[in-house]
């Protein structure tokens, strides 16, 4: 196992309360629309979509990260409708606009509803992740990556090929685009970093690659724990398990929630590292082999009509995360990872403050082998259907 990088997170004792938000956003994608290589039996590619509600109590601020879809997706304008047609999108299928989640607790522990939020991060402009924001008050500000304004606005229609209609910038909403650009910026790990409510419990990280201005955020969950917010960073954690810093192991541990009878227990991890895209000729399809059990199954596509903007660079955003997925006091929570909907205790059943008290990171770090195939044979049945419409199929 090698030797783990200092993260070099600053000392604070100042903590966010923080939960998981199940989107209600069911999404099917072609993997090579999102990653490579294409592996025989998982061709089509789940992700459910989650967004995370973020609590300053000694500031008393609310902010989201990410905003899941709007419901009524066929409302976006029509670049990005273009963009849901064109690039490997199978099947879409959102019930509620995550404003609407809030709405249904407000008033539980420290939740108000919608227009009590202070800010909504995109982590990025697609539409699974900024959601319908006019449903939030003028009062609830936009926070956005390097390089937004200039890529974006004005929306659409003054701009045709905008992804956000303009009403959702006017009426005086503040729009904040977060710069890295300094010298003297924060490093953690290999990110910049930008220290969101200036008391060390919250930060942004300059992620690029999958999309311009791509953020994460590092939320601290007591003084010397963490969850990463990844948002689309990587869509799949065989995007960035397993390293070197974590080789899968001979045999999955106990605590690793499986999808059985499919899967037997215990269960060896030669069912999965035999279809692993490294895996050495030599090995005589045992699947035991050194270097398919330190590296990664995918990586971002580099497919010209993917959803990457630049796979080079997203490469190098995942390379690094390897390093906070890999330490014991991070927990890493990508926008579409289906082990949050199946191990963590989402909105507004519980916080995700206790993560490591709970072993949520043991019971979910290898949970994405439920859906790679074994045989040949796909894993879970798709959570869409075709591009949904009000319960009925738009279009298959």
């Amino acid at each position: 196992m090698a030797i783990l990088p200092p993260l070099n997170i600053p000392s604070s004792p100042n903590v966010c309360d923080i939960w998981a938000i199940d989107a209600t956003c069911e999404i099917v994608c072609s993997t090579t629309s999102l990653m490579q290589p294409e592996i025989k039996g998982h061709e089509k590619l789940n992700l459910p979509t989650f967004a995370f509600y973020i609590y300053n109590s000694r500031l008393n601020k609310r902010v989201l990260f990410d905003n899941g879809s709007r419901k009524d997706w066929w409302n976006l304008p029509p670049h990005v409708l273009h963009g849901i047609t064109s690039k490997g999108v199978l099947g879409l299928d959102v019930k509620y606009d995550v404003y609407d989640i809030l709405q249904q607790h407000q008033g539980q522990e420290q939740i108000v509803n919608g227009d009590g939020v202070d800010a909504v991060v995109w982590s990025h402009f697609h539409y699974d992740h900024t959601g319908n924001i006019q449903r939030f008050p003028q009062s609830t500000s936009i926070i956005v990556g390097p390089g937004f304004k200039k890529e974006f606005l004005p929306g659409y229609p003054v701009r045709q090929d905008s992804p956000f209609h303009q009403s959702d910038f006017e009426g005086g909403r503040h729009l904040v685009e977060i710069s890295f650009a300094d010298d003297s910026t924060l490093k953690i790990g290999k990110y910049a970093a930008y220290d969101y409510f200036g008391d060390g419990s919250f930060y942004l990280l300059n992620t690029p690659g999958h999309t311009v201005g791509h953020i994460s955020g590092l939320v601290r969950t007591t003084p010397d724990t963490f969850v990463f917010l990844g948002g689309d960073i990587s869509h799949f954690p065989g995007m960035y398990r397993p390293t070197k810093y974590v080789p899968m192991p001979l045999t999955l541990p106990i605590e690793t929630k499986l999808d059985t009878p499919r899967l037997p227990v215990p269960c060896p991890c030669t069912l999965f590292t035999a279809c692993h895209p490294k895996r050495k000729a030599s090995d005589n399809n045992s699947g035991d082999d050194e270097e398919s059990r330190t590296s990664t199954f995918y990586e971002p596509s580099q497919e010209s009509w993917s959803w990457y903007d630049d796979p080079a660079e997203a490469l190098r955003s995942v390379e690094a995360l390897k390093e906070f997925d890999a330490d014991e006091n991070v927990f890493v929570a990508i926008a579409h990872d289906s082990a949050l909907r199946e191990v963590v205790d989402v909105f507004p059943n519980g916080k995700m403050n206790d993560w490591k008290a709970k072993g949520w990171a043991k019971m979910s770090h290898w949970h994405f082998v439920n859906e790679l195939p074994v045989n040949g044979q796909p894993g879970r049945k798709l959570i869409a259907q075709g591009l949904m419409k009000d319960g009925d199929v738009y279009r298959k």
